[in-house]
């Protein structure tokens, strides 16, 4: 399976991982708008270069940004800064169509000033004819070493993408994401959000865009919605080129 034929979704990763020795680079432009009253945009970019140490184990090393912008709300705005640095490994488990699906795990590292994370993933793709269909399942854990305080996270995502032609796939992505007090003591709140995906993918470049819509959540903040640490809308891109 050839390398630009990986990004087909933006939320989530496929099992696929890079040739040996492949390198690439890639922009992340994630907003997160609308907490329901006032205005509300949170803007995340991020800066991630990959890098294929065997055809099956891959490696990313990237820098998080964090800017939010908020007006006419009790929402503090924060200025653009380096959020966390982050290290990931990705290990594909079988050669494609080895098994009835094809299994991957993925293992991701963060550290920022007071905050250190870890989010373990269980990836699994299923590809069949121009369908390419995938499913993550993710926990996250955090800590804050400053206020001696642990939170955590269930995350999972699924997707759908059909090649339209060669370069253009068009796909639907789902998002469940749950945050727990400490590890998995007490759930605070959960919300879903599914959108379309649109994606282009050269021999020497890729650009992937998704729009999430929240379905609900819980508790209810407004009108069904879940916004105390959630959005309405999620709109991210990812420029991808090989180096």
């Amino acid at each position: 399976m050839g390398k630009r034929k990986l990004k087909y979704f933006d939320r989530f990763y496929t099992s696929y991982t890079l040739p040996a020795n492949a390198l690439e680079i890639e922009f992340w432009q994630t907003g997160r708008i609308d907490k329901g009253i006032g205005s509300y945009f949170r803007w995340q970019p991020r800066v991630e270069i990959e890098y294929g140490l065997t055809d099956r184990l891959t490696t990313s090393f990237y820098f998080n940004f964090n800017e939010v912008r908020s007006y006419d709300n009790q929402i503090q705005s924060k200025p653009l800064s380096l959020y966390t640095s982050s290290i990931e490994f990705r290990y594909r488990l079988s050669n494609p169509n080895e098994y009835i699906v094809d299994p991957a795990l993925y293992f991701e590292f963060s550290y920022g000033g007071d905050k250190i994370e870890y989010e373990p993933k269980i990836l699994i793709s299923k590809r069949f004819d121009n369908f390419v269909s995938v499913i993550n399942i993710n926990t996250e854990f955090e800590r804050n070493i400053a206020k001696n305080e642990n939170e955590s996270s269930f995350e999972l995502t699924m997707g759908i993408a059909y090649e339209v032609t060669r370069n253009i796939s068009l796909g639907l992505e789902f998002r469940n994401h749950r945050n727990y007090l400490e590890t998995f003591k007490k759930e605070e709140n959960q919300a879903s959000f599914i959108g379309p995906t649109f994606s282009f993918h050269s021999d020497r470049f890729y650009f992937v865009i998704n729009l999430l819509t929240q379905l609900g959540g819980n508790p209810s903040t407004k009108d069904n919605f879940e916004f105390s640490s959630h959005e309405k809308y999620e709109l991210r891109t990812i420029l991808g080129v090989e180096l």
